[in-house]
């Protein structure tokens, strides 16, 4: 789930739960609070999802909420009603506002990604790939260096009876990164069947894709081989000249 989403949701969770913590008119004082549990629950619901995209930071500054019998409103006195309602509250606002200082980070951090590999690839060979496992040596390596959250080759994403794995995957960005190498003749055509099956894979999983591509010298016209792969939304390509 994308971040814009999630922020959505907790910020129409926080606004309800805000209207919650609203006193009554009614005979109790606290009768206003009693629906509590719910909040605390989409909560409870919501952490894990953000969990998913910021990791141990996220997880550092949200942990799940535990009340025990407490939840039960009938075991619970009145003036603890008012004050889950308000912990409930209190919890979805903040992460309703953490979720906004991360919305749109993503193509920024995007870009990023890309303006790093078109300066370090390569520098960072020393000598001509003998296969794609080497290229993607060298891309982690510069990942690394730069402390990027990533995971590679640890993501599986189905499609129909197929199972698809990226390289390199960034949750936080639903960004999957795959790494091609041309290293000869008609090794171009091949790589365009490849990224296409590719595309329709891994869409499944992720709202961008950049493929990397290391050319030996045998991609003629870059800008074509280029163009009508980024018609699709969310596909990008750079080419990567030894």
């Amino acid at each position: 789930m994308d971040v814009e989403t999630l922020y959505e949701m907790a910020a129409a969770a926080a606004r309800n739960a805000e209207r919650n913590c609203i006193p009554s008119d009614g005979p109790g004082p606290f009768d206003s609070y009693g629906g509590y549990p719910a909040y605390i629950n989409e909560y409870n619901r919501l952490v894990p999802l953000v969990w998913q995209l910021f990791g141990e930071e996220a997880q550092g500054l949200f942990p799940q909420l535990n009340l025990g019998s407490q939840m039960n409103p009938a075991d619970t006195i009145g003036a603890m009603w008012k004050t889950h309602a308000e912990l409930a509250a209190a919890r979805l606002s903040a992460l309703a506002a953490y979720l906004k200082t991360k919305q749109g980070t993503k193509k920024r951090e995007n870009d990023e990604i890309v303006t790093l590999l078109e300066d370090n690839l390569r520098p960072a060979m020393f000598t001509d790939p003998e296969n794609e496992r080497q290229v993607q040596d060298a891309v982690e390596t510069i990942f690394r260096v730069r402390g990027l959250d990533f995971r590679r080759e640890a993501q599986t994403v189905p499609y129909s009876t197929k199972r698809y794995i990226p390289d390199f995957t960034f949750n936080a960005l639903g960004l999957a990164v795959e790494i091609k190498l041309c290293n000869r003749a008609g090794r171009e055509k091949e790589m365009i069947d490849e990224i296409n099956a590719d595309i329709i894979g891994y869409q499944g999983g992720y709202e961008r894709i950049l493929f990397v591509i290391y050319d030996l010298g045998f991609i003629r016209d870059v800008a074509t081989f280029r163009s009508s792969i980024e018609l699709q939304v969310g596909v990008s390509v750079i080419v990567i000249k030894k």
